[in-house]
């Protein structure tokens, strides 16, 4: 799946120091930023000297596990597209090649699996999306494959389904609000065969939807990215194109972005842009070596899954790249109001073992995640663990899918060492 996408946009300068903020950050250095003032939007201008100090950096220490290379099915993963938590702490696991939903205690301990593969009545598609919990513990599945929204009980219930029709655009990203609502990013794509699609669209919508489908309100329209798309009817691919990145914050909020600049938009629950963040970033321009490697890897990739060789050719004849990486990779909301960013890693300066388990389709971001406090000062990096792929946080935790040698997928949650 291509990684995730970003936006935009806006003086008496005061200079803050690193002590107190609602992030828990440490009093380790004194941050040298600025905040500017104008209208009560505050404009956060970060250094690249970040505030931690030797030592003070937030670690990661893993809490639970659950996978296993062999054995037990129910502890084995083909591909997870999502996990997420319900209110007793049961963990819940969609797997897009198992074509069905796993259920785990809040120990890890396998409960149930939910589902088989099929378009009927509780049965997933083969593009089960990630995985939402909402009011009630309602578990939430989009499944793209056959264009509507499963909807279920962590014990099994079959809720029933609402249709997203691609004829009004493919949802590409989706989280859950605080309130319950479901939020989607739309993009309006010209696919071949679709009746009643129109010429897309230059804005991506990002919308709220109540469980029977219906859009109850459209939060934001942004500049729709260009990294694929369905021009003539084959796929075409663009890579490191300039996409829209937002994340949920904890207070019904949302940050926005888009990453061909390090600037981030914060808007509060009822829609105004509170705080601006930016720091600078120049991530360099995309080399001959980068385009090989990327291009080679896409190709080892198709040619695993089936792909004949005249359609990878296809493929690779859809292929073209930005001339500059974008600033990052990826943006989460995290816990206490912070906000997390991933950095991009070129290909060229990825370590031998780095290459090989490359998956542009999957993560082209690096180990090494920024971390921004609940006022918008530069904190300092978290690395995480090799081939770890956060997926969001639950309490003070990250959670996310790990690979290890084998490319044996897990699920794994650590807890934020560190993080008041």
């Amino acid at each position: 799946m291509l990684g995730r996408s970003s936006a935009t946009a806006l003086a008496a300068a005061l200079v803050f120091s690193a002590c107190s903020g609602d992030g828990g950050s440490p009093q380790a250095t004194e941050w040298a930023g600025t905040v500017t003032d104008s209208a009560g939007i505050h404009l956060v201008s970060n250094p690249l000297t970040p505030i931690w100090g030797e030592g003070d950096a937030w670690t990661l220490e893993e809490s639970l596990r659950i996978g296993a290379p062999e054995g037990e099915a129910a502890y084995q993963f083909g591909q997870i597209s999502g996990i997420g938590f319900a209110s007793d702490g049961r963990i819940i696991v969609s797997d897009m090649q198992g074509q069905h939903v796993k259920v785990f205690a809040a120990d890890g301990t396998w409960e149930r699996t939910i589902g088989e593969a099929g378009s009927g009545p509780g049965q997933f598609g083969g593009q089960a999306g990630p995985v939402l919990v909402g009011r009630g513990d309602t578990i939430i599945v989009p499944d793209l494959q056959n264009q509507r929204v499963n909807l279920l009980t962590p014990d099994g219930e079959d809720l029933g389904s609402f249709r997203i029709g691609f004829e009004s655009g493919i949802p590409i990203r989706w989280e859950m609000r605080h309130d319950g609502a479901v939020v989607s990013q739309v993009r309006q794509l010209n696919l071949p065969n679709t009746p009643g699609a129109t010429t897309p669209d230059t804005l991506d919508r990002i919308v709220a939807r109540g469980y029977d489908g219906e859009v109850t309100d459209t939060l934001f329209r942004v500049p729709a990215g260009k990294t694929f798309s369905f021009s003539g009817g084959t796929p075409e691919f663009n890579f490191f194109s300039p996409e829209p990145i937002w994340s949920l914050t904890g207070d019904g909020g949302i940050v926005l972005g888009r990453n061909d600049e390090y600037r981030f938009r914060f808007h509060g629950p009822d829609g105004s842009l509170t705080r601006i963040v930016q720091i600078p970033s120049d991530p360099g321009s995309v080399t001959e070596e980068d385009k090989e490697i990327f291009v080679g890897t896409l190709e080892r990739l198709w040619g695993e899954a089936g792909v004949p060789p005249q359609g990878i050719e296809q493929l690779k004849s859809g292929i073209s790249f930005e001339e500059r990486f974008p600033a990052y990779a990826q943006a989460l909301a995290g816990p206490g109001g912070t906000l997390w960013v991933q950095r991009i890693r070129p290909p060229s300066n990825m370590s031998a073992e780095e290459k090989e388990s490359f998956n542009p389709l999957q993560n082209i971001g690096a180990a090494e995640w920024d971390v921004f406090d609940a006022d918008g000062r530069y904190l300092g990096i978290v690395e995480m663990p090799f081939h770890f792929q956060p997926l969001g946080f639950h309490d003070n935790s990250v959670f996310g899918v790990w690979r290890d040698d084998l490319d044996v997928q897990y699920v794994r949650v650590m807890r934020i060492v560190g993080m008041s």
